[in-house]
């Protein structure tokens, strides 16, 4: 039987040119040393594709003993002959030569292959059972099951992948948006990590020439002039400013932008909630005081998720501790909101509260008019519709502040009021359309946090005329810090709460 060439995927594209661009290396001397070293040198197996019935299932193993027990599994070729990249027919039987299953058996040598490892796939029909009994049948021939995480885990191990490509594949797997998907991309090809290392160069480039002047100080040679020492610091201190800068970007395209509801008891928000997610997420009822919690459900706007809060009437004062509890969460939820929807009723007057709630409305906040289907015809309609209804009760909507006139009920205005949504997000640059996108995520954030102080100090000493020795441990510091970005100084233990997030097989 003749095998099919199969042209390397992830191991010869964008991730693996950008990896040899920056000149990746393994360099973590703790995770050499580790006492699980010799853990990550099994043979490991496990399903790449999600549990559950599909056309066709991928089973993995990756490890140095992978071709020999693949090889053990498979009948149709000796895989243990196999050029890489190969792909053959035939079948998987289990130790007793029962077969399991008719299969494509794809052959991957080190270190081309997604761990850098020896790799044996077999795609297979995917009934779970079908799985299963694969999965068993390596593990009789020698295999252990992954951990989860754990073929990045190697892949990164491996110098495949720095640590913040690594993280970008637990994002692109879990990515709800096309704009989260695109920054998921990015940061696996490497623009993150380039980011981070122009910073770290910068700083790395005058602690060598800083320390080259301890070592001839004799010399009276100057190899670091201050004025260009200052120049490259605030360079370095600029580059790590305009990451940190991407925080709030990064939040929102991994858990969304928050739209919290806001308004007094049985304005509405309940059934506009329901109105805007198209189902009947939130409990409504005549009786004011329903909903005592907050209510999450999530919305995709074009390519932006946005995680709507349903959130309990805001009153004075309850004689109901469950209610007085929900209205503490509500308030919390309001002020933590990216946008705030403020939800009025068109059946009775403007209270004085609302006006007062409109008049010092935030950014980011939409004022809703709901129940518009109860006013008079030539009331609700237009789009100053709501905006004249608030003049006329004697409220004042703030420059910037949109109003939208709406019906829970009929739906009428439902998706004007989505696009004032979508307007808001626009205003806020909360919608993430750059292919470049660089956004860093909570862990990045601390750590960088940490460099810029050491930058910051670093100036500091260099303004004090503080000695060279000085000088050279602040920046020492701050190159150490942004190493643990790219992982090239990282504790087990972090790996270790990085890798938890993945799935098993991944």
């Amino acid at each position: 039987m003749t095998a099919a060439r199969v042209e390397p995927i992830l191991s010869s594209t964008d991730v693996l040119d950008a990896n040899e661009e920056f000149g990746m290396r393994r360099s973590l001397r703790g995770v050499e040393q580790s006492p699980l070293a010799g853990h990550f040198d099994q043979t490991i197996v496990a399903p790449a594709t999600a549990s559950g019935a599909a056309g066709l299932a991928v089973v993995r193993l990756s490890g140095a003993g992978a071709v020999a027990i693949g090889a053990r599994l498979f009948r149709g070729a000796d895989l243990l002959q196999s050029d890489s990249h190969r792909a053959h027919h035939g079948f998987v039987v289990d130790a007793a030569d029962t077969r399991i299953d008719e299969v494509l058996a794809l052959v991957l040598r080190a270190p081309a292959s997604y761990t850098g490892e020896d790799t044996v796939e077999f795609s297979c029909h995917g009934s779970a059972q079908v799985v299963d009994e694969i999965v068993d049948a390596a593990l009789r021939a020698g295999a252990r099951l992954a951990e989860p995480g754990e073929f990045t885990r190697r892949a990164f191990l491996n110098g495949k992948l720095d640590l913040s490509q690594a993280e970008a594949v637990a994002d692109l797997i879990a990515a709800q948006t096309r704009a989260a998907r695109r920054a998921a991309l990015e940061q696996l090809r490497g623009r993150l990590s380039a980011r981070v290392r122009d910073a770290r160069d910068t700083l790395l480039a005058m602690l060598a020439e800083i320390e080259a002047g301890i070592d001839f100080v004799e010399e009276d040679i100057e190899f670091l002039a201050r004025d260009e020492a200052e120049r490259r610091g605030r360079s370095a201190a600029e580059m790590i400013a305009a990451l940190l800068a991407t925080a709030d970007e990064g939040v929102h395209l991994r858990s969304g932008i928050r739209v919290s509801l806001a308004g007094a008891p049985n304005v509405g928000k309940s059934s506009l909630f329901n109105a805007l997610v198209r189902s009947p997420r939130a409990i409504v009822t005549e009786h004011a005081g329903t909903t005592r919690d907050v209510v999450h459900e999530t919305l995709r706007l074009g390519g932006v998720l946005m995680q709507l809060e349903d959130t309990a009437g805001l009153r004075a004062a309850t004689a109901d501790p469950v209610e007085a509890i929900g209205i503490e969460r509500s308030r919390r939820s309001h002020r933590e909101a990216d946008i705030v929807l403020l939800v009025l009723d068109a059946a009775r007057a403007l209270q004085a509260e609302e006006a007062a709630a409109i008049h010092d409305a935030a950014p980011g906040t939409i004022v809703a008019l709901n129940k518009v289907d109860l006013l008079p015809p030539a009331m609700r309609d237009g789009t100053q519709a709501a905006a004249t209804w608030v003049r006329e009760q004697g409220g004042r909507l703030p420059a910037g502040i949109e109003a939208v006139a709406v019906s829970a009920q009929t739906r009428a205005g439902v998706d004007a009021l989505t696009e004032a949504l979508g307007r808001q997000v626009v205003a806020q640059r909360l919608v993430l359309q750059n292919d470049g996108l660089v956004a860093i995520n909570q862990r990045h954030r601390e750590i960088l946090l940490r460099a810029e102080h050491a930058v910051v100090t670093f100036m500091a000493s260099l303004e004090a005329d503080e000695p060279a020795e000085i000088l050279a441990a602040d920046l020492r510091r701050a190159v150490g810090v942004l190493g643990e970005i790219s992982g090239e100084q990282v504790s087990e233990e972090i790996l270790d709460a990085i890798f938890s997030r993945f799935c098993i097989g991944k």
